[in-house]
């Protein structure tokens, strides 16, 4: 009886064993999916990657990231809302999209307020970052990082360069939202709505004057094609940002979420790099497409900031109050 219950029990040993030695070496024991709608050669994907390395290294393969790029899981607009309820565990989107959830986002496209770097990279880091982050975590998700796209756009024209302010009238823009049709206009141009899929083909047929983008997507639309000219200006900024659904944030430990923290720190210090990097590269090949570039000066974005900073931000001021004030109080601080 006592030998049978042996071979028994060694059996089960056995059994027992041979299950643990067929588990994959180093399984994770959490999987964060990750949707961003940018096309994997984007700088931003690659610091998305980067930040997947980090997190799976320094947390030994504990949490693995999978991404998924180009809006292959949720199309922008459902990114937030993926998040927060959970099909998702992790989501990239842009300041305009949480814009239409947060209106204090549109604080990034106030003309020449928040486009220096020191500026930024303060802004992005300090209490201003602290604010919105905690504005965003009252929509129901968790935010981990800034990933900065561009603080750097291009006017493109066919005509002649634009320059100054004069150089805008009676010419016609893609509209956009109010906010940022109110910058354009107060250059002097008016705007009319276009979807981004058409904005070459309106540029080639001349349904629009200007073409407004960064300068990798005039690079990556093939502006240069349909553009003779373009303007260089850093007058606004496009941030993303990075953000989990706090269920999942909250069954990992509390060393995990450090490293997944610190991960998302040193992410965010270099994509402030890669953006300015990206920017000089898309400069250099947009000439080398025979694009005729000019980089605003000094004085020349003086021009533009005096004819379209008040406009934009006395639309922003009553869209957002005494939140929106404190703001562009602190930002205004750090730029002193």
């Amino acid at each position: 009886e006592k030998e049978r219950d042996m071979k028994t029990t060694k059996m089960l040993l056995v059994v027992i064993v041979s299950m643990l030695l067929a588990l994959p070496a180093g399984a994770a024991t959490y999987k964060m999916r990750l949707t961003h709608q940018l096309p994997e050669t984007h700088h931003i994907a690659v610091d998305i990657k980067y930040f997947k390395g980090l997190v799976e290294q320094k947390t030994g393969g504990k949490v693995e990231v999978e991404i998924y790029p180009a809006a292959q899981a949720f199309k922008p607009k459902e990114v937030i809302n993926a998040v927060a309820t959970g099909a998702i565990e992790a989501g990239v989107t842009t300041n305009f999209e949480w814009a239409g959830v947060l209106p204090v986002m549109d604080v990034f496209i106030v003309p020449f307020l928040i486009t220096e770097l020191p500026v930024i990279e303060k802004a992005l880091s300090g209490e201003v970052g602290a604010i919105l982050f905690k504005k965003m975590e009252a929509k129901g998700v968790v935010p981990l990082m800034w990933v900065l796209q561009c603080r750097t756009n291009v006017y493109t024209s066919n005509n002649a360069p634009l320059i100054l302010p004069k150089d805008f009238k009676g010419k016609k823009m893609r509209g956009t939202s109010k906010i940022m049709n109110l910058g354009s206009e107060a250059l002097g141009a008016s705007t009319m709505p276009i979807s981004g899929p058409e904005v070459y083909t309106a540029l080639q047929r001349g349904t629009i004057d200007v073409g407004l983008t960064g300068t990798d997507a005039a690079l990556a639309r093939h502006f240069y094609e349909v553009q003779k000219y373009g303007t260089v200006s850093n007058n606004f900024t496009v941030s993303h940002c990075v953000f989990v659904n706090p269920k999942f944030w909250n069954s990992l430990p509390a060393d995990l979420r450090k490293i997944i923290k610190d991960a998302g720190l040193a992410t965010q210090k270099k994509s402030i790099e890669d953006s300015e990097q990206a920017k000089d590269i898309a400069v250099k090949e947009l000439r080398n497409k025979k694009m005729v570039i000019h980089i605003q000066t000094a004085e020349e974005a003086k021009a533009w900031k005096e004819v379209m900073q008040k406009p934009v931000l006395n639309y922003f001021l009553e869209k957002t109050g005494k939140d929106g004030k404190e703001l562009v109080d602190l930002i205004t601080k750090i730029g002193k």
